[in-house]
């Protein structure tokens, strides 16, 4: 008792789960660099080699930011997000595509919500939402914006589309800055700014209108939002702190409807508070308050989850009379990821299809995943060969399979595709760039474990804290999940985080503790 009253056994399980995460990521890149599926071919590390020369040079001469008078640094960091968000929207328009003809799931989600913006109710893809209703939330915001769109200028064309999936990347790099901003200050603000303009997947998913990159700035805003409500706690009012409860569970809430594994964030906020120092004395003296306040939190998250799907099932733009018998249950995609090689798979989902109710498909599909786990656990190679299988799609990708989701249907092939397409002429280039840059994240990932396993005090500690636990929750989610490298896109600000603190941290700031 002695020990966690001083607070020896928090101290021992922060530095637990940086042992996890540089022990189970370490692991996984291993076994990946051993099965011959990295390349490390000269180019490639010599870009490796620039980047680590960059980072060296950027890590002496970042400071120089903190002499700028305010004027002049609002200024520079103001013009590098015009200049970010310029290159980001040129991007756009050259990588245009026309996804209400692609052959993904974003034709269904893109037609869907052109037609209803021009009044076709229901539409041609109404029976997608109920078999797969996932991306609801992001077909309903696409068409909240052509609706007004269409009624002033009658055009719902693809330019729109990508005009406010540009903006959610915008955000979403802004974000990250503002979070580097909250633990590092104007360091931490330009190193992030850095990081997002050599940031490829914030360019190459511009034309890809979908889940992912929507969900990207509602996570990250989550977390910059819980870190600042955090760390100015007891500079608040009392009903600051309980407006800001609602709004940060609303947000989360949001978050979790666009993209479901965002639902991590709910179990990450527990293990980081349980885990910060002085948390439980707090607690025993203010209980009550902590009372109200997660209870605040999860009416602002019950608020935006319970409405959204009142929402949905009472607008009158989706005919769901037909969602008992075509819904896909969550069993399903647990299914799918225990079976092969763990990622999308036609004959798992026509097998789900073959029931007609929904607790007929959540039984078929228990009694399968029964079967699955049975069978790996019986066999230790067969259940290493799927995890290590799984692992690579989700985290072996330095830019998350963009340059797939780049020419799914292009409405002009111009110089940029071949660039960033993934059967481009110089596609090779930009893969080696983007996995050498991907590499460097995850060495300042590595390096704040190590600092973390060894108790050393860091600048942004907290940040990076949670950063870690976000991650190693999508590991133990994709685990079981459907595997896709896209998956983890949304928590690409905890890797961005992590190269912030290569660049923004001087060595002599940090001391033992």
């Amino acid at each position: 008792m002695s020990a966690l009253n001083q607070g020896g056994l928090q101290v021992w399980l922060r530095r637990a789960v940086w042992l996890l995460l540089l022990g189970s990521f370490g692991c996984i890149f291993l076994v990946i660099a051993l099965r011959g599926h990295w390349s490390f071919g000269p180019r490639r590390l010599l870009l490796c080699a620039l980047l680590a020369a960059g980072a060296f040079l950027l890590r002496r001469f970042l400071p120089l930011v903190d002499r700028l008078t305010p004027g002049r640094w609002r200024a520079v960091f103001g013009g590098g997000l015009v200049l970010l968000f310029a290159l980001q929207l040129g991007s756009g328009f050259l990588l245009l595509q026309d996804l209400t003809t692609s052959p993904f799931d974003t034709e269904a989600v893109l037609r869907t919500a052109t037609e209803l913006a021009q009044g076709t109710v229901p539409a041609l893809y109404n029976d997608y939402f109920a078999s797969v209703d996932t991306n609801v939330l992001c077909m309903f915001v696409l068409y909240w914006m052509y609706r007004p769109v269409y009624l002033l200028t009658g055009s719902t064309g693809p330019a729109w589309a990508m005009g406010l999936n540009t903006l959610f990347l915008f955000v979403a790099a802004v974000c990250v800055c503002g979070t580097a901003g909250h633990l590092w200050g104007r360091r931490g603000k330009a190193a992030a700014l850095i990081l997002c303009l050599l940031f490829l997947p914030y360019y190459a998913f511009t034309s890809f209108v979908y889940t992912d990159t929507m969900a990207a700035p509602l996570v990250v805003g989550s977390l910059w939002g819980f870190l600042a409500l955090e760390g100015r706690w007891n500079r608040l009012s009392l009903r600051t702190r309980l407006l800001s409860c609602i709004g940060l569970g609303f947000l989360v809430g949001t978050a979790f409807l666009m993209k479901g594994n965002a639902l991590l964030l709910y179990p990450a906020f527990v293990v980081y508070l349980a885990l910060r120092p002085g948390f439980w004395a707090a607690l025993r003296r203010c209980w009550r308050s902590a009372l109200a306040t997660v209870l605040l939190f999860c009416m602002g998250s019950a608020a935006v989850v319970f409405g959204f799907n009142a929402y949905k099932w009472n607008c009158g733009l989706l005919d769901l009379s037909l969602y008992e018998s075509m819904h896909t249950p969550i069993t399903h995609w647990i299914m799918m990821g225990l079976e092969n090689d763990g990622a999308f798979s036609n004959d798992s989902y026509a097998y789900t299809g073959r029931f007609s109710t929904i607790e007929e498909k959540k039984a078929a599909n228990l009694a399968r995943i029964q079967t699955n786990l049975k069978h790996l656990l019986s066999s230790p190679q067969s259940l290493a060969w799927l995890f290590f299988t799984k692992a690579e799609t989700d985290w072996g990708d330095g830019l998350y399979t963009a340059p797939q989701t780049v020419n799914l249907a292009p409405v002009q092939r111009t110089w940029l595709h071949e660039w960033l397409s993934v059967d481009g002429i110089h596609s090779d280039v930009t893969a080696d760039f983007g996995q050498a840059f991907y590499w460097m994240l995850w060495a300042g990932a590595f390096i704040a474990a190590i600092r973390g396993i060894r108790n050393r005090r860091q600048p942004g500690e907290s940040g990076l804290f949670l950063c870690a636990i976000c991650l190693l929750g999508n590991l133990s989610f994709l685990t079981l999940w459907e595997a896709n490298a896209r998956y983890p896109f949304c928590y690409s600000c905890c890797l961005l985080l992590f190269g912030v603190s290569l660049l923004a941290a001087p060595h002599s700031e940090i001391q033992s503790a």
